[in-house]
């Protein structure tokens, strides 16, 4: 019967891909203007192997998967298993992990897969990044490599980040060129150190959108460049206050008066008299620090005699999801979302709380363009915002720094 099972399954898969391809043409070359370069790379390479693109937005794997006529089973967070796609999914061969957590489950799906000589499809950056440049790869990489013991090709998209950025809900039409390289060879990995394959993938992966954009100078054909801005930006760089700027069409203005706006090529323009970065990421890092430092400072604040459990980070209206491994997400709660030195609570004071320990949570993390997630006792939570403006962002780096802080401070 099991035989039976995946017999059909492998249809199913075979048929979802042939129906996807027809699906994405029109996407592929009128919506999103894409352009494959050095597909040699992967019509040369026979049997199975693995793909590690850099993910630089939402239609990363469909564009990807496009050029490429066999199945690509690629590992997606489990999140995205949790509404109305999760069938078209798993027919497609999708399979699920829990974001910032080792899953042996997700190995073992995996390793089936390729025995079966398919293609595995990975996102190494475990994530979308914030700011056009790659991110950092998830440590275990490597290790996966040298255990699945199969060729990997590297694909990077340029162009995809100014196309979709992270933190807007709509594409702009732009121009994506992908790029194909094959980095590391069957017969190499036996013999290749975990650094260096490590190594290899790092330097393939290595990709900075604006410094691209630089040369390349296309034109972003959209009169919404900056709307949504805030939920990667959320800290004003004049007035310091977070959650203060709103964005509209192509600019973002706090309710200081500070101004940024950007230009038809995705270069942000800032005010002449007021703080300004030399790179997205820049503003980014700055605002990152800046609410890890108040947190630091409260904390000192509180062991030094002043309030003994600040409040360090808020945000109101906010309805708290559960959901279990791939299932779909339920509302179980609502009110004020908290973040205290040792747990995070949803309600409103004087009211029913949901209160999480935050030694007991795991996996924090922000799915897509706001939702912050965490897990505690094997279920995956989420905070649903009240509009599309607020930042869930902001809580990832919050969460993490004061742990950081703690370990730091021998408090764990």
């Amino acid at each position: 019967m099991k035989i039976i099972i995946t017999f059909l399954h492998l249809i199913a898969i075979g048929i979802m891909n042939f129906l996807a391809k027809i699906l994405l043409f029109f996407a592929v070359h009128f919506v999103h203007n894409v352009h494959y370069k050095n597909l040699k790379a992967v019509y040369s390479t026979r049997g199975p192997f693995l793909i590690l693109p850099n993910h630089t937005n939402q239609w990363d794997p469909f564009l990807v998967s496009f050029p490429i006529l066999r199945p690509i089973r690629w590992v997606a967070s489990d999140a995205a298993f949790r509404d109305a796609f999760k069938t078209i999914l798993l027919l497609g061969g999708a399979i699920p992990k829990v974001k910032e957590q080792s899953d042996m489950v997700t190995i073992q799906e995996l390793k089936k897969a390729i025995a079966l000589r398919h293609i595995g499809g990975i996102f190494p950056e475990g994530t979308q990044n914030w700011d056009g440049r790659t991110r950092e790869l998830i440590p275990a990489t490597a290790k996966l490599v040298r255990f699945l013991k199969v060729p990997v090709i590297v694909p990077v998209f340029k162009g995809g980040y100014l196309t979709k950025p992270r933190w807007t809900w709509k594409s702009r039409r732009c121009r994506i060129e992908v790029h194909f390289k094959r980095v590391i060879d069957s017969e190499e990995i036996k013999t290749l150190k975990l650094a260096e394959i490590e190594q290899r993938i790092t330097d393939a992966l290595e990709y900075d959108e604006y410094e691209w954009q630089k040369t390349a100078m296309v034109p972003i054909r959209s009169e919404k460049r900056a709307e949504h801005l805030e939920l990667a930006h959320w800290a004003c760089p004049s007035c310091e206050n977070i959650g203060t700027l709103h964005s509209q069409g192509n600019t973002a203005e706090c309710t200081c008066g500070y101004t940024v706006s950007i230009d038809r090529y995705g270069f942000f323009q800032y005010p002449e008299n007021g703080p300004s970065f030399p790179h997205p990421a820049d503003w980014i890092s700055w605002q990152n620090n800046l609410l890890i430092t108040r947190i630091r400072e409260q904390i000192e604040a509180a062991n030094a005699g002043g309030d003994s459990d600040p409040v360090l980070l808020r945000d109101s209206g906010i309805v708290l999801m559960r959901g279990a491994r791939a299932q779909p997400m339920m509302q179980v709660h609502e009110g004020e979302a908290r973040l205290y030195r040792d747990r995070i609570e949803v309600g409103d004071i004087g009211g029913e709380l949901k209160v999480f320990p935050l030694k007991e949570t795991t996996a924090a993390n922000t799915f897509k363009q706001q939702k912050f997630e965490f897990r505690f006792e094997k279920a995956q939570y989420r905070f649903r915002f009240p509009s599309r403006r607020v930042s869930g962002y902001k809580w990832e780096i919050a969460y993490k720094g004061l742990r950081d802080i703690l370990v730091n401070r021998g408090e764990w």
